[in-house]
Parts: structure tokens; sequence; C-alpha cells
């Protein structure tokens, strides 16, 4: 890191609280989001401060890269990867 580049301050939790609750009203307040939006919330934070700081190494993720569970399709779930044993 150079001399002349500013550090940059991470967001508190308040913060990251704060910019999270944000994003869950923008998105109509959909159940089940809370990580998503926290984690959403955070990058974001240390993003916009990375850059502002002129430390920003990548662009900023608009969302985190978080995959979504494995939906289960009928009962095939339970049984999925498992192998059949021969027997005599």
């Amino acid at each position: 890191m150079s001399k002349n580049a500013k550090s940059y301050q991470a967001p508190t939790h308040e913060e990251i609280a704060v910019c999270a609750q944000s994003i869950y009203e923008h998105e109509g307040r959909p159940q089940g989001r809370e990580v998503q939006h926290w984690l959403q919330a955070e990058a974001q934070l240390i993003a916009e401060r990375k850059a502002a700081a002129g430390t920003a190494q990548a662009a900023p993720a608009a969302k985190p890269s978080v995959s979504p569970p494995p939906k289960h399709r009928g009962n095939n779930w339970q049984t999925a990867g498992r192998q059949t044993v021969p027997t005599n």
C-alpha cells in the first residue's frame, strides 16, 4: 500500500443494521432474507468507503455471492447420491 493511500474505517454494527433495513424495505420486506440483506449492506458500505479512501481494488458488488439453498424435487432428495449395493 502506498504512503498516500488513505485507510478506510470499517462500518459499525449499527451502520450495517441501518443499511440492511433500507435494503429490506426497498425489496418489499421479504421474509427469510436477513442474512443476505446484512451481507449486502456490509459489502456495500465497505466498497463505498474503500472507493472514497482510494483503496478500492475491485468493482463493488451489488449483491453478495450467496447462492440460494437447493430446491427439493419430490422425494428424490432423500435418495440422491445414495448408491445401491448389490446383495447376494
